[in-house]
């Protein structure tokens, strides 16, 4: 098993103020993480991610520190989950992970 960071769209609340000074709520997606163990025997590849998208950048602004690489892990099994899950960490340190674990 390998403990790894999966990021995942989060919703969260915002209070906002109008001009006139009354307050209302909106609502906004958010990059998180949260932990997961990943039974090794389902990974199919593993890739380096980059979030290239222009929709990705306000959802990422302040949520991880300059320079957070990420990787892409694409699962095989039949689950309800979609296959490819984008962790926390480079691809460089999930090879020697995953290297270790084979042996």
């Amino acid at each position: 098993m390998l403990k790894v960071s999966e990021v995942y769209e989060k919703q969260i609340r915002t209070h906002k103020e109008r001009a006139d000074g009354t307050e209302y709520v909106s609502f906004q997606k958010v990059y998180d993480t949260r932990e997961c163990l990943l039974n090794t025997r389902y990974v199919v590849s593993v890739q380096p991610y980059e979030f290239t998208a222009s929709s990705s950048e306000p959802k990422l602004h302040g949520r991880f520190p300059e320079g957070t690489k990420f990787s892409s892990f694409v699962l095989d099994g039949h689950s309800f989950r979609s296959s490819e899950m984008i962790v926390v960490g480079s691809f460089d340190k999930f090879c020697s992970l995953l290297k270790k674990n084979q042996k």
